[in-house]
């Protein structure tokens, strides 16, 4: 099995899960979603069909149209002619890219599942915020033998599983490759909101159509971990690549009073007043303790003299 979901009533059960995912195995990667249906396409994915005749260029466009509305506020904060750069920096403000983000801490990723959702105790039909955890090394093998066959070119394969996990730093000198999947597994000196997050990327301009599934979910659940024979007979099977943990809303308190003992808020992971705003939204869901300060009291109006 490829793919393996598993439901969580209980906020303590879910993060031991997430917990064991992290430290045991060490080689996943995680991604928060507020609904359970949503699937694995970059937001360039969503913006436009991937691949089309000037798509390549496109993205050179909308990069470059970021960074002259930055420069025309006075907001260039860095320099640099690297497409890296500008590509993660603008996927963080809401460019659509190729990229999708994720996290090595499932702490975060428990963040954005639940960045916004509010109990509603009126709701009947359960609901669920899911993190997805990604083998990154079983997707670093399924994209080495995508086009190669491991028992004919296993040097070739080798290769490209190793590039994949570790790249060189002249990533997209040329442009933006198409049908590509590339681990880009740290971020640049510039995007100190990835530094706050613990972020990742996932480069992807696969034509998914290609090769007979929709999206990266479909294309994972494909390509199933093969069986392993032991000596005895038994027969142990292979282990997912992607797990969905899906978590039950009705959660939501005791996720933010957890998330807020480990430090981990929207000031926090955006440093800005965007993320401040939705502190105060989460607020409602549980008795947040650090949105106060003892010296920071603002009258109300009623006690105001004019």
């Amino acid at each position: 099995m490829s793919i393996e979901t598993h439901s969580f009533d209980n906020a303590s059960q879910a993060i031991e899960f997430l917990d064991r995912l992290a430290l045991e195995e060490n080689d996943f990667i995680f991604r928060g979603y507020t609904q359970e249906h949503y699937k694995l396409r970059t937001t360039l994915h969503r913006h436009m069909k991937i691949p089309h005749e000037s798509w390549n260029s496109d993205i050179d466009k909308m990069l470059d149209q970021f960074r002259v509305g930055l420069a025309k506020l006075g907001m260039l904060s860095f320099q640099s002619e690297s497409r890296l750069d500008w590509l993660e920096y603008a996927r963080h403000h809401g460019v659509p890219t190729p990229v999708l983000d994720f996290t090595y801490s499932p702490y975060i990723a428990l963040f954005f599942a639940f960045n916004g959702v509010r109990k509603n105790c009126e709701e009947k039909r359960e609901e669920y915020a899911v993190v997805y955890a990604l083998n990154i090394n079983k997707l670093a093998w399924l994209w080495a033998t995508l086009f190669l066959d491991p028992r004919q070119k296993y040097d070739e394969v080798m290769k490209e599983y190793n590039h994949f996990l570790y790249p060189h730093s002249e990533l997209f000198q040329n442009g933006f490759p198409g049908m590509w999947l590339q681990f880009i597994p740290f971020p640049g000196k510039h995007n100190t909101r990835m530094h706050r997050q613990q972020g990742a990327l996932l480069f992807d301009t696969l034509d998914y159509a290609r090769v007979g599934v929709e999206n990266l979910d479909e294309l994972i659940e494909k390509h199933k971990e093969a069986n392993t024979t032991l000596p005895d007979g038994k027969v142990e099977k292979g282990s997912p690549s992607l797990h969905k943990v899906l978590v039950n809303k009705s959660c939501v308190s005791d996720i933010f009073s957890r998330l807020e003992l480990m430090g981990i808020n929207g000031g926090a992971l955006f440093m800005n007043a965007d993320g401040v705003a939705q502190d105060v939204v989460n607020a409602h869901n549980y008795n947040a303790k650090t949105l106060y300060l003892r010296d920071t009291r603002f009258p109300s109006p009623d006690d105001t003299k004019i």
